[in-house]
């Protein structure tokens, strides 16, 4: 795939590793970054990220053949209709918003059925470190990235977009965008959610920190990772996506809670078949 120019708003986690992987494959002749801090367009420029920057949006869409959107959800649903606006009638835009239904249906009301062209993607990949020094070329090899066109969709624009990821190495799945955000509510966005009650309640400890820093072992370590992500950034995510990411924190509590009163109770017998479901449907699911 080769691409004219690339133009991506916002260059930090996912945007920086976007250019870079462009780059190191030498998809793009040229690649824009468009952002509000001049520092961090500076620093993308500098970490070969992008080759040039701007803190105009309409001037760095203005001669864009792709565009990526890899801003918060909130912010991409803002930008949309500027960005339909400024882009040219063949253009092909994007995202990496973690939730498809709000962004989706805001570009179908901004978008002309004859261009510019809107697809919606996330690619499920990422980290707990934000900023474009922790960026990496190599960040969507092997990931899952989820294509969510609609009936509104150019087929055409998105073929291309898949095409598109899977050269970046990512495995391409499609997905309506309704089912999308049911879905990713529970494999992604609850995850992180429970990862901050277990923090939460560790703190309720009233320890001290340090003790509790040293006894720690890999297992809290993994399970809260994510929630050293960007609060701001999962506060959007939860606001956009608020029912289905609701409902499963409270099939989760009656969950919880049911187990509580097994373990309370001396169940064993229930509480091991519980732990027998779980290992079961965890070995189908995760290789």
């Amino acid at each position: 795939m080769q691409i004219g120019t690339l133009a991506i708003y916002g260059v930090g986690l996912l945007g920086g590793s976007l250019g870079l992987a462009v780059k190191a494959q030498a998809m793009a002749r040229r690649v824009v970054g468009i952002g509000r801090s001049p520092e961090r367009l500076a620093e993308a420029v500098e970490r070969g990220a992008i080759d040039e920057a701007t803190t105009r949006l309409e001037e760095g869409c203005g001669e864009a053949d792709w565009v990526v959107l890899a801003s918060t959800v909130s912010h991409i649903v803002e930008l949309l209709p500027r960005v339909a606006a400024a882009c040219p009638p063949a253009a092909i835009v994007t995202d990496v918003g973690s939730t498809k239904a709000t962004i989706v249906r805001q570009a179908e009301r901004c978008f002309p059925r004859e261009g510019p062209f809107f697809v919606g993607s996330h690619p499920m990949a990422g980290s707990e470190r934000s900023g474009v020094a922790h960026a990496a070329a190599d960040l969507f090899e092997k990931a899952c990235c989820i294509v969510t066109p609609t009936r509104e969709t150019s087929g055409e624009a998105a073929g291309k977009v898949e095409e598109f990821w899977k050269a970046l190495g990512a495995r391409v799945v499609r997905l309506d965008p309704t089912q999308h955000d049911r879905v990713v509510s529970a494999v992604s966005h609850l995850p992180h959610m429970t990862a901050v009650g277990l923090l939460l309640v560790a703190a309720q400890l009233g320890e001290d920190a340090e003790l509790l820093a040293t006894l720690i072992g890999n297992g809290f370590r993994d399970s809260t990772r994510v929630a050293a992500g960007p609060p701001e950034v999962w506060r959007d995510i939860c606001l956009e996506n608020r029912r289905p990411i609701a409902d499963h924190l409270e099939r989760l509590a009656e969950d919880l809670l049911a187990a509580a009163q097994e373990i309370r109770d001396g169940q064993g017998e229930r509480l091991l078949e519980r732990l027998r479901r779980a290992r079961e449907f965890r070995n189908r699911i995760v290789p």
